[in-house]
């Protein structure tokens, strides 16, 4: 075979002298290895860094996949658009931060975890750069974030009553749900809204708000 042969068949894709295939043939092999849940789980991961750095309305769905390592059409077969991605985003952080609520009131009684509860909500939304930019920050793109912020408030209430009911709350289930969607406006409220006192932001000042004003409604 000529020099100028090998290097036609090198660069059509088949093995050169070294036995290996083409680095651009290596590279799609190396990133189609991923599993499906590996993909998306690099695509929420990829689209939450978006939405936190340009935000709602400028968030682009072809980077998204880019910083991923799939292609658009893989992308596109999961979330078929920049809403259905949002949307799941969001539900895999609020997810996330559930977790979190639960592991911190396991073992409270509550009135208690009416307080903790309530302090690690405004926490979380307040120090989680995504959760922030979707929940405050991006709040007047009202297209996107309206239906967001509902189905927020709906999901947050119905898992905390959940969770006051098994630390102990004995009030009637519509009244608990309405007690704590109360307390789960009053976080977004006071995050969107922020006192002018300083020293009311503070943890302990938090803490002895829900204490309070806020565990008494639950019993």
């Amino acid at each position: 075979m000529t020099a100028r042969r090998a290097e036609r068949v090198t660069n059509s894709g088949h093995a050169g002298e070294s036995g290996e295939p083409p680095r651009d043939v290596r590279q799609r092999k190396r990133r189609n290895t991923r599993s499906p849940a590996d993909q998306e789980s690099a695509i929420l991961a990829a689209a939450a860094d978006e939405f936190t750095v340009a935000g709602i309305a400028q968030a682009n769905v072809d980077a998204v996949a880019a910083r991923a390592g799939v292609s658009r059409s893989t992308l596109y077969r999961r979330f078929p658009n920049k809403d259905a991605l949002l949307h799941a985003v969001a539900a895999d952080r609020y997810e996330r931060g559930m977790r979190t609520l639960d592991a911190a009131v396991a073992g409270l009684g509550p009135s208690d975890a009416v307080v903790e509860a309530f302090y690690r909500g405004a926490q979380m939304i307040s120090d989680d750069p995504l959760l922030n930019r979707l929940i405050l920050a991006d709040h007047g793109v009202k297209r996107l974030t309206a239906e967001l912020g509902a189905l927020f408030v709906e999901v947050a209430t119905a898992r905390i009553a959940a969770v006051l009911r098994d630390a102990g709350a004995q009030m009637p289930a519509d009244d608990l749900t309405q007690a704590v969607e109360i307390h789960v406006r009053l976080v977004i409220s006071y995050l969107e809204m922020p006192s002018s006192d300083d020293s009311r932001r503070e943890p302990s000042s938090v803490r002895q708000f829900a204490a309070t004003f806020l565990a008494p409604m639950i019993w």
